[in-house]
């Protein structure tokens, strides 16, 4: 039951760019490593300064992500997100604390990644796993494009 649930989310997200590059028998092969969370509106997702072990992929919902700013309580919405979106992959890459809080603005499903469940992957699946992990490049790099694009238009 369980991982037919995942299944179905896979298979949602795979028109997505991050699964692009899975096929139906890797799809097969990453179903156990996922988990389905729901999570309801107004669940903090993580917080800026936590410990990140998970990547998040968003099944359906819109989340908030949100960057404390130099002054205390206030915090700046940096992006809006929806289907088809990941949150968490800096910190599954660089160890380093969450960057941000997410927050969900409606009810929201998502596919969890975990970290140990990645390396796992990487292991039992190493060609699937390098799939995976492009598609995560390819985002990343999308991502970096854009933040580079956002600061010309500023100076």
């Amino acid at each position: 039951m369980k991982n037919n649930i995942i299944k179905e989310h896979l298979d949602k997200l795979r028109s997505e760019m991050i699964f692009s590059f899975i096929e139906d028998e890797d799809a097969e092969k990453v179903i156990p490593f996922f988990e389905s969370v729901d999570y309801p509106v107004g669940a903090v997702i993580f917080k800026e300064g936590d410990a990140g072990d998970f990547i998040g992929f968003v099944v359906s919902g819109k989340l908030e992500v949100k960057k404390q700013t130099e002054f205390k309580g206030n915090q700046l919405i940096i992006a809006l997100l929806s289907s088809g979106a990941l949150v968490g992959e800096l910190s599954i890459f660089d160890q380093h604390k969450r960057s941000a809080t997410v927050e969900a603005v409606e009810d929201t499903t998502m596919l969890i990644l975990r970290s140990r469940s990645l390396e796992a992957l990487i292991q039992q699946h190493p060609y699937t796993g390098i799939k995976l992990l492009k598609g995560l490049i390819r985002i990343l790099s999308l991502r970096l494009r854009k933040a580079t694009e956002r600061l010309t238009t500023i100076f």
